[in-house]
């Protein structure tokens, strides 16, 4: 029971940030360990970073860059400025949304998404996310974070910062953060 009011608030708490995030957004990137070579490329950009996490429960990035992600639960993806590359394979029931939301209800599979503005979330479990560029990202569960970048290397665990942001790479100081 209290495993599954944990999952409750968890998601709640997902709803309320995707709703603030449809004002505006980062840069993100991600990848997983076939293509971590985009990765590399993103993170190798001026100021980018990479981030890895593995786990149970609410991940959401936003950002620039590429954003791998393998897992089972709902997925939610969103394009802000309109040149993203989406590839989504697996299963699950996807639904688009007027405001540009793309939702994976049952999503088990892989997601690849890249861009110069995106929001990736995932509720779930077994969740293996990798990002390379730079963006924020905001964990919620259990599982373990990588962030590793020009300032070093960070390690930190999901219920460390249940609702804290965290950023990865560094932003030129001429790009404003939304996030």
């Amino acid at each position: 029971m209290k495993k599954r009011r944990s999952i409750v608030l968890a998601l709640l708490s997902l709803v309320t940030v995707l709703g603030a995030l449809t004002v505006g957004a980062v840069a993100v990137s991600a990848d997983d360990t076939g293509s971590l070579v985009e990765v590399d490329e993103a993170a190798a950009a001026a100021g980018g970073g990479r981030l890895h996490a593995e786990g149970d429960g609410v991940a959401l990035l936003g950002g620039r860059g590429v954003v791998d992600v393998k897992g089972n639960g709902i997925l939610w993806i969103r394009d802000l400025r309109g040149d993203a590359r989406i590839d989504v394979s697996g299963y699950g029931d996807k639904e688009e949304f007027e405001d540009g939301w793309i939702q994976y209800s049952g999503f088990r599979g892989h997601a690849r998404v890249s861009g110069s503005r995106v929001v990736v979330g995932i509720a779930g479990v077994d969740i293996d996310l990798h990002a390379g560029g730079i963006g924020r990202v905001m964990l919620w569960g259990h599982g373990t974070c990588v962030i590793s970048g020009v300032d070093g290397e960070e390690t930190f665990d999901w219920s460390a910062g249940r609702g804290e942001w965290r950023r990865f790479g560094s932003a030129p100081t001429a790009v404003p953060s939304v996030l």
